[in-house]
């Protein structure tokens, strides 16, 4: 009976104690994280799309995973197990806000460079940790710069003349708009329009200097 239960003792693996070279082999690996988070959410993904609210999403999954892969280093889980832990992430909705497609495929992100960060050791694939961190900052940067630098900014009004939905009042209903938001408006198009009540969203589309917090995705067009 001691020598079953010894024998079940050697196999467990735990967390590897203060002061080793595994722990802080483990803590280099997080600063290294935490930095790459740092210039993929704060310096870039908030320079190009100003919503601090993905950006603490973003960091605070990054950190959860590392946390989660580090302990799957050093305890071993049934494989289903696994999977079910990073179930989770398939099943995460943002009820209260439509997430665009850009957004979600940074939090993909983020969830696979704090995967690799955590999952490899650093002493056996330093050469390979670097070189995806590096990969996806320059591919991140070269992305924004190319296909999002000159992106319009984008937001939803409400209107209470009708009158000027007409094609050949468009040029009125452009000065009308440029009049009552102070931008600088490029194109608009008419959303959901109400004749009885005179009223109709206009969603505008502006060259934005970059220091807006307006979040238009709590103010979307209802097309229906």
């Amino acid at each position: 009976m001691n020598n079953s239960i010894s024998s079940v003792l050697s196999q467990i693996r735990f967390c590897p104690p203060v002061a080793t070279a595994d722990f802080y082999e483990l803590l280099i690996q997080f600063g290294m994280n935490l930095v790459v988070l740092v210039i993929l959410s704060v310096m870039m993904y908030y320079r190009w799309n100003r919503k601090p609210e993905y950006v603490f999403a973003q960091v605070i999954t990054g950190i959860v995973v590392f946390l989660i892969c580090a302990m799957l280093r050093w305890v071993q889980l049934e494989l289903g197990l696994v999977l079910g832990l990073f179930a989770i992430f398939a099943i995460i909705r943002f009820r209260t806000v439509n997430v665009e497609v850009k957004d979600m495929a940074y939090l993909f992100m983020i969830v696979g460079v704090s995967a690799i960060n955590a999952l490899l050791h650093l002493s056996d694939c330093i050469h390979w940790i670097v070189f995806a961190n590096v990969l996806l900052i320059v591919v991140i940067w070269l992305l924004e710069k190319v296909f999002f630098s000159n992106r319009l900014s984008q937001r939803t009004i409400t209107i209470n003349d009708t009158a000027l939905l007409k094609p050949s009042k468009h040029h009125l209903l452009l000065g009308r708009l440029r009049d009552l938001t102070e931008l600088n408006i490029v194109r608009f198009e008419i959303g959901k329009t109400d004749y009885i009540k005179n009223h109709a969203q206009i969603r505008i589309f502006f060259k934005d200097s970059g220091d807006t917090s307006f979040d238009d995705s709590l103010n979307t067009i209802d097309d229906d």
